[in-house]
């Protein structure tokens, strides 16, 4: 016969053990897409540290009699808010602390940079980042390099598309075969239509046009590639009423909420982040974070959506996940409501 006491405490290590896996389990947090994270290296922003608010309470001023530095000083080097994170210190610390942020917090990340860099970020999490390809006009792959580098699984998407950057509409003509390729190859493209850094014409990007934020450009864009799979990255600021009526007119394109739910101060992002939800459109925009130095805008981002006043539980799954499922037509938590489908 054994021993009561024995188990007695076989049972209650089972019962504890159990407890302890549930409570584990308990603690994980929802899965998360972010459908905007940049890979990059520490010093793509300017040499470190910079420093960024999250959010700025008001946007520093410009004085033109002032080198450009001074604005700069103001912005990026001791802006003035409550809250701020400083840039990573090389390209070790950036890519360690920013994986560190996606396990942390159970993200899956659509990250955007070289096919090198992303292929090394993913050597320390290759189940965590979906690999997509940033691009440039001049820096632009040929078609061939695009192809090879879709059929080795290298690029799952084209994002970001910075041609706005380079005083580039998305309706330019250069741009056709590149979108041609993307609907034959059903490649998911996120475009930059929004805000850069306030003020980017004058120190980082003398062709940055404001004007080019007009998500109305991508209309004869989807008329000739009906079947193109975009989303409008930033759900292009500040032009609200023209992203409405595209997203409206073209039911295919969906929007990411990236740098607007980090940077921007919370009654204009709430505003219009309730306003395209009020619109009819909350199945159709997802979570980004905007990340590029800063490893801590993921858990900014995050935390700012979860505290949105007025979205569901399910309105905040959808923006967190759901939405970005099925967009890209994956599903890599394996989460996915009953509700929810891969295609649209």
């Amino acid at each position: 016969m054994s021993n009561p006491i024995s188990r007695y405490l076989l049972v209650t290590l089972g019962f504890v053990g159990a407890a302890a896996i549930v409570s584990a389990q308990a603690r994980e947090p929802d899965p998360v897409i972010d459908m905007h994270l940049h890979i990059e290296t520490a010093a793509s922003e300017g040499p470190p540290p910079l420093t960024i608010c999250a959010p700025y309470p008001t946007w520093p001023s410009r004085d033109p009699s002032q080198g450009e530095d001074a604005y700069v000083q103001r912005l990026f080097g001791n802006p003035d808010c409550p809250r701020k994170f400083v840039s990573a210190s090389s390209d070790d610390d950036l890519r360690i602390r920013s994986v560190a942020m996606l396990k942390k917090h159970n993200v899956y990340a659509l990250g955007g940079g070289t096919p090198e860099l992303v292929a090394r970020w993913r050597q320390d999490a290759p189940d965590r980042i979906i690999p997509s390809l940033e691009f440039k006009l001049s820096e632009a792959p040929t078609l061939e390099k695009l192809r090879a580098l879709h059929a080795s699984r290298q690029i799952q998407a084209i994002a970001e598309v910075l041609i706005q950057y380079e005083g580039v509409s998305v309706s330019d003509p250069r741009m056709d075969p590149y979108f041609a390729l993307a609907e034959e190859l059903d490649i998911p493209v996120g475009i930059h239509m929004g805000p850069g850094p306030p003020g980017v014409g004058y120190f980082g990007a003398p062709e940055y046009r404001m004007a080019l934020s007009d998500p109305l450009q991508l209309e004869p864009v989807l008329a000739k590639h009906p079947r193109l799979r975009v989303f409008v990255m930033h759900a292009g600021w500040p032009m609200l009423e023209r992203m409405i009526a595209l997203l409206y007119s073209h039911p295919q394109v969906y929007v990411d909420i990236a740098i607007l739910n980090t940077a921007f101060p919370e009654p204009e992002f709430h505003r219009y982040l309730k306003a395209l939800i009020e619109a009819g459109f909350g199945d159709r925009i997802m979570f980004g974070s905007d990340q590029m130095v800063w490893p801590e805008l993921i858990e900014v981002a995050l935390e700012r959506i979860q505290k949105t006043p007025g979205l569901s539980r399910e309105q905040k799954r959808a923006i967190l996940y759901d939405n970005a499922a099925r967009f890209l037509r994956i599903d890599p938590a394996n989460a996915l409501r009953p509700a929810a489908v891969l295609r649209p």
